[in-house]
């Protein structure tokens, strides 16, 4: 069965079927000045692409152990999506959202040498769990990793991809993220916000006015003086970025730039505010 979503899904991963597709769209390079800064950025190129239909399935993946009680099993539940073959950029699409999904694997797993497959990586998690639960017996709260990947912004020259973490491997309470996988329709991973943007300080800038309103900053205060801790007292953009329907988004862990923080900042950019320096259509 296959599952299909609307360019604009971006919250949830749904059970009824849809179907997306992304058409060629020709942007010129613009050169963008920022007069407030010294040096002149080079917006990164927009390619135009021919018509695609990006089909695929949602995929799940769980593994559990062994023997054990239903609320004492240490579990890996993955779900996302797995894209059509038949076409060069579905594989290179898959390829990338697979080594992403190991790489987050392996960073709960200290034996991890970065060669395992996924299904490698879910035993030796559920392993170290047995591991450690020889060694305290005591402890009654299993392990568990969950991954879930949400097809996001769909755009004629992109595709955005929202992946949810859910973990808990010890301590006083579980841990929760989102990290995002940006796709350009050549298949190629995008890295840079320039690929989005004609000016990233314009963007800064944006973000800034913006942080400031969700968390009722004043132009004149400083940022520290609301208990958040930039690098030189100085608004900065968070690394990890996707594209959603309402905008650019920018996700900050709880305690990334603030101390008092109890959950992630998710920092929305509105499309209405980025007329003139967004690079694609607009919604």
């Amino acid at each position: 069965m296959k599952i299909y979503f609307l360019p604009e899904f971006y919250s949830s991963i749904l059970p009824k079927t849809r179907s997306i597709s992304l058409f060629a769209l020709l942007l010129g390079s613009i050169v963008a000045c920022d007069t407030t800064k010294k040096q002149t950025e080079t917006p990164a190129e927009v390619t135009e692409y021919k018509p695609v239909s990006y089909d695929f399935e949602i995929q799940t993946v769980q593994k559990k152990s062994a023997n054990c009680a239903p609320e004492a099993c240490s579990e890996v539940s993955i779900s996302y999506p797995v894209f059509a073959a038949g076409h060069d950029t579905h594989a290179s699409i898959n390829s990338l959202l697979t080594e992403e999904i190991n790489r987050t694997l392996s960073d709960y797993i200290m034996e991890a040498e970065g060669t395992e497959d996924t299904d490698e990586l879910c035993k030796m998690f559920i392993a170290s769990y047995q591991d450690f639960k020889e060694n305290f017996p005591e402890s009654i709260t299993p392990w568990y990793i969950r991954l879930e990947v949400a097809v996001g912004k769909t755009d004629r020259n992109f595709i955005s991809l929202v992946i949810n973490h859910a973990s808990y491997t010890g301590g006083v309470h579980p841990n929760s993220s989102v990290s995002y996988l940006n796709i350009a329709a050549d298949g190629e991973k995008i890295e840079e916000l320039r690929y989005f943007v004609n000016s990233t300080s314009k963007l800064q800038d944006l973000a800034e006015k913006e942080f400031r309103k969700q968390y009722n900053i004043a132009p004149e205060e400083q940022l520290s003086d609301k208990g958040f801790l930039f690098d030189n007292d100085q608004f900065s953009l968070s690394e990890d970025f996707g594209v959603s329907k309402s905008g650019i988004v920018f996700y900050y862990n709880a305690d990334e730039i603030s101390s008092n923080a109890q959950s992630p900042i998710i920092l929305t950019i509105p499309f209405k505010d980025l007329t003139g320096l967004y690079k694609h259509k607009m919604p």
